[in-house]
């Protein structure tokens, strides 16, 4: 019986080992109550598979009125931004990763969330500052991660 169980965990690492150099991403559950594609599990194990959200359309000219994006998304495309128009982070939960990309035809400004921090009872900041001081140019992506409870770290 021990061997049996050997020889299943070595087919089931040389198969993960096939699938993640093939880069096959399978099928994902639907809406959560299906029971997952192992293709696309693998996929996801392998950094393949994150969730992500596009046409993403920026908004207002100040933190309050800025387009808020969604928590638990790991890639983000804004599609759409006009002159002076922003996005709002989620809140900085330490551990929280997010690569933010502008397609749009202007510089997005990028602020922290709106409402204080839970964990801080403060305002979150992006590198020390209460915005992307640049702002994220045109055709260009940026990553931002949180390691420490309400302080985004851009680069």
């Amino acid at each position: 019986m021990f061997k049996t169980i050997l020889n299943m965990l070595a087919g089931a690492l040389i198969a993960a080992a096939v699938g993640a150099a093939f880069a096959v991403t399978g099928n994902p559950p639907v809406n959560g109550f299906q029971t997952p594609d192992g293709t696309w599990l693998l996929g996801l194990a392998g950094g393949q598979n994150y969730a992500y959200q596009y046409g993403i359309t920026a908004a207002g000219t100040t933190q309050a009125t800025a387009t808020p994006l969604p928590a638990g998304v790991y890639l983000l495309e804004a599609d759409t931004v006009a002159a002076s128009t922003g996005v709002n982070l989620p809140t900085c939960v330490p551990g929280t990763q997010i690569i933010l990309y502008n397609n749009g035809a202007q510089t997005l400004t990028v602020y922290p969330a709106v409402a204080n921090n839970p964990a801080t009872a403060a305002q979150d900041t992006i590198n020390n500052n209460t915005t992307l001081p640049s702002g994220l140019a045109t055709h260009v992506q940026i990553a931002f991660a949180c390691v420490k409870a309400g302080v985004w770290s851009a680069s």
